[in-house]
């Protein structure tokens, strides 16, 4: 139902009517500028209908709410009303699936011209972004169809399509503001998720991009972890890529977090720090000839070492523990078939692991060590 009042339109969503003039429940309410009724009802009435087919009664609500909470955006007057209207969709977006129907068919151009225009409102540009990582959240219906495509999705492959709009994401990274740089992360990890070999071929192609990337893991933790959890979407079956973060001082700064966390003792960051590491070495000799021949082996094999007198093992030490395995693993088969010299980098880096000791790692690992868990020491063997 819209309302108007005072110069302005009130969007209500209404549940059910008790008689004319009188509502027994309101779920929603918004204040936008005035605009006639026939720009707020037609102006999205045929859009989804075209694509999707004809859209259920109970969406048309939250479509028409959606659309008032734009409007009221992109041409409220008042500060105060556009942020409570950001804050309000995305509310909205987060708890519905028609919404995030309704937001892809709309918002993107109203979302991205504040990124790139209203910079100076940092709120305005927090709200954004968290938007936008919301409508990019699939939404989890029990009841719904299982063959029923997430909203979610095609809000990712929409926003992807245009390399701008990854390359303005990407610049928002040096902003001061910890949060504009958190969403951020987040939207771009989401973008990954769901749509990967479009984002990868985007960033590919934005100068310094991964650059910018990089830059995040010497950052707040916070953003450091995000940031990490990002790259290993970024490298997984992304040789190019991988070659450019290896580029950027990938291996230093991996090394670097894992000796913070306190090695395999560390927490899920360790996890996170060397599945990034085994994407950058996996299947490629180039890379492992990097790595054998700048920092050399020593920072992994400080990794496979027992330290104190319990040897105590947690699960995540043994999670720790069972990815330097496949680390190792990776780096005794030397590289992929298709690599040129692949059987010489694997015999030196066989050789450069025993110069190091580390059979003698792997017999305290699988032998001597009576706490070591059963899945490690079967994964030495």
């Amino acid at each position: 139902m819209v309302l108007f009042r005072h110069g302005y339109c009130v969007c209500v969503c209404v549940c059910f009517w008790v008689c004319p003039g009188q509502v027994a429940w309101i779920s929603r309410v918004s204040v936008c500028p005035e605009k006639s009724a026939m720009d707020l009802v037609s102006g999205y009435k045929g859009v989804v209908g075209l694509v999707f087919g004809n859209e259920k009664s109970g969406s048309s609500n939250e479509d028409s709410y959606v659309e008032c909470l734009l409007d009221c955006i992109s041409n409220g007057k008042l500060s105060e009303d556009r942020r409570t209207a950001m804050l309000e969709l995305q509310s909205v977006v987060a708890e519905s699936s028609n919404a995030q129907l309704a937001f892809g068919a709309m918002g993107f151009p109203v979302m991205m011209g504040i990124l790139k225009e209203e910079r100076d409102d940092v709120e305005m540009v927090r709200g954004a972004l968290e938007t936008l990582v919301s409508a990019l959240t699939p939404i989890d219906h029990a009841k719904g169809p299982k063959n029923e495509i997430q909203p979610a999705l095609m809000n990712a492959d929409l926003l992807s399509r245009e390399a701008d709009n990854i390359s303005l994401l990407l610049s928002l990274l040096s902003e001061e503001d910890f949060y504009v740089r958190y969403y951020t992360l987040q939207l771009l990890t989401a973008l990954l998720t769901n749509s990967p070999n479009r984002l990868q071929e985007a960033i590919l192609t934005i100068p310094r991009g991964i650059t910018r990337l990089m830059d995040m893991l010497m950052d707040h933790e916070v953003i450091r972890n995000e940031a990490l959890l990002l790259l290993t979407y970024l490298t997984h079956e992304a040789e190019e890529i991988q070659k450019i973060v290896v580029f950027e001082g990938a291996f230093e700064k991996i090394f670097s977090i894992i000796k913070e966390e306190g090695g395999s003792d560390g927490g899920v960051v360790v996890q996170d720090c060397i599945e990034l590491l085994n994407n950058l070495i996996r299947k490629n000799a180039s890379n492992q000839v990097l790595l054998r021949e700048t920092i050399g082996f020593d920072p992994f094999m400080s990794i496979l070492k027992l330290r104190g007198s319990t040897y105590s093992f947690t699960q995540q030490k043994t999670i720790n523990l069972l990815s330097a395995l496949e680390t190792l693993n990776l780096l005794i088969m030397g590289g992929s078939e298709a690599d040129h010299g692949k059987d010489a980098n694997m015999l030196t880096n066989r050789t450069t692991l025993v110069q190091k000791k580390v059979l003698d790692h792997l017999l305290m690992l699988g032998v001597e060590s009576q706490w070591a868990p059963v899945a490690v020491r079967c994964a030495v063997r």
